[in-house]
């Protein structure tokens, strides 16, 4: 039984192919199934299935687009698909070639939850596709159904990690969906993206906590915030997603054709923040390409709006959107080179010192768009606390001129540019965050 990875690193998330002889399983695909059916080819198998552990919150499914080439879907039966497929359930077992998926119930991060057991012929468990359980040295969030039915799925979570600490040996590997940049993880943290469940047993919570309410200590610890794009998830992949057979091309659109396009487009500029602070196409949105951008894109842009980017060539915007596909923005209305565009807008940023300058004054409002835990754990005396993942809600409030910081300068830049389309004057601080703003607020005290 041989299994390979692939990592939407846009997301934080993995897939696995699993090929016994000439059959193969693809356990929670990504939208974009290209790799996996390349990957399928090398290895002489074909996909006979599409293996689901959850209905995804974070991504749409592409059990449907390797299911119109053939694959059978297996769901959790508690799932309840709309299109074809074939529900499993605690102790169902999946053929493959000789080797089998044993399921087994898991419900924690969703109700639905299952894990599936690669178990090869001989009936050694090798591996545990665990999806939204056991992550590492995580688990997957309990809270992304709402504050209702957090206590219940955390209560499940843990349960489900007892279970699988006898299920899996020791030597098996625990091969997670959700990981390090996913909003689907309690932690986020960069641990790895597989490894065996001895390591686990040593330093995942919901394994060595040593009973229930040490592990929701540690487990709900964390307040992330919630992608806006994954309420529509859910449903989508419940009911089925278009099948497109690739993901869309992004069309090459004129100077012209991208100056003359309405105001229901959001022009969205993927270069870095320095590069878009040097020069940018007045009223074009500011989100870089980076790990995050699909969950700024969320919070920002309405779901599925029409956009149109403006990157630095065709393989950029190709990436970019792929990327949007993953998470249902289907509306590309095509891309423009920035280097053929009249980029006459400039964005005056600000550094450390002159944050600290007008925190002391008062003369300029300072505005701090870091997530709401971060502004509770570490706040900047003087500055207003306003949520970046809220951003919607409050910035149509906002007087100007102001100044804009957060952790790092990514969000300050974004938050800068968005109050700009809205006709606010914004100077944000890109090069650095809170922990520099603060030193200078302390060195001048001294």
């Amino acid at each position: 039984m041989k299994t390979v990875q692939f990592v939407a690193e846009a997301l934080g998330d993995a897939s696995y192919l699993v090929v016994h002889g000439e059959e193969a399983a693809v356990i929670d695909p990504q939208r974009d199934i290209r790799p996996f059916v390349k990957a399928a080819r090398e290895h002489g198998a074909t996909i006979r299935y599409v293996v689901e552990t959850h209905v995804h919150n974070d991504y749409v499914s592409g059990g449907r687009e390797l299911a119109a080439l053939g694959a059978e879907v297996i769901a959790p039966a508690a799932g309840k698909l709309e299109f074809p497929h074939r529900p499993v359930e605690d102790g169902d077992v999946i053929d493959l070639g000789g080797a089998k998926l044993l399921v087994t119930a898991a419900p924690g991060h969703t109700y639905e939850h299952v894990a599936y057991l690669g178990v090869t012929p001989a009936g050694e468990v090798r591996g545990a596709f665990t999806g939204g359980a056991l992550l590492m040295a995580a688990a997957g969030r309990t809270d992304l159904l709402g504050p209702d039915h957090t206590e219940t799925l955390t209560r499940l979570q843990w349960e489900t990690a007892q279970k699988l600490r006898k299920l899996v040996p020791a030597t098996a590997d625990v091969l997670p969906t959700h990981g390090a940049g996913s909003f689907c993880s309690a932690t986020g943290t960069d641990l790895g993206r597989c490894g065996p469940m001895a390591g686990e047993l040593l330093r995942n919570p919901a394994l060595i906590a040593k009973t229930y309410e040490e592990f929701r200590a540690l487990h709900l610890a964390s307040e992330m915030p919630i992608p806006g794009y994954y309420r529509y998830m859910a449903p989508i992949n419940r009911k089925g997603p278009k099948v497109y057979g690739e993901p869309p091309r992004p069309q090459r659109l004129s100077a012209g054709e991208l100056l003359g396009l309405g105001r229901e487009t959001w022009v969205v500029d993927v270069r870095t923040r320095a590069d878009y602070a040097a020069g940018h196409l007045p009223g074009s949105l500011e989100i870089e390409e980076s790990t995050s951008m699909l969950a700024y894109v969320g919070w920002l842009i309405p779901f599925d709006a029409p956009i149109a980017l403006v990157a630095y060539d065709g393989l950029q915007a190709e990436r970019v959107t792929v990327d949007l596909f993953r998470i249902g923005y289907e509306h590309l209305v095509g891309y423009a080179a920035a280097r053929e565009l009249p980029l006459t807008a400039r964005t005056e940023t600000v550094s450390a010192e002159e944050i600290a300058e007008a925190l002391r004054s008062g003369r300029v409002p300072v505005l701090d768009v870091r997530y709401a835990q971060e502004l509770r754990d570490e706040p900047v005396p003087g500055a207003r606390p306003l949520p970046f993942d809220r951003m919607p809600e409050w910035a149509p409030e906002v007087e100007g001129p102001v100044l804009v910081s957060c952790a790092s300068g990514q969000r300050a830049a974004m938050a800068a540019s968005y109050l700009e389309r809205l006709g606010v004057g914004a100077r944000p601080f890109i090069a650095g965050g809170a922990a520099e703003v603060r030193r200078a607020l302390a060195a001048k005290v001294g």
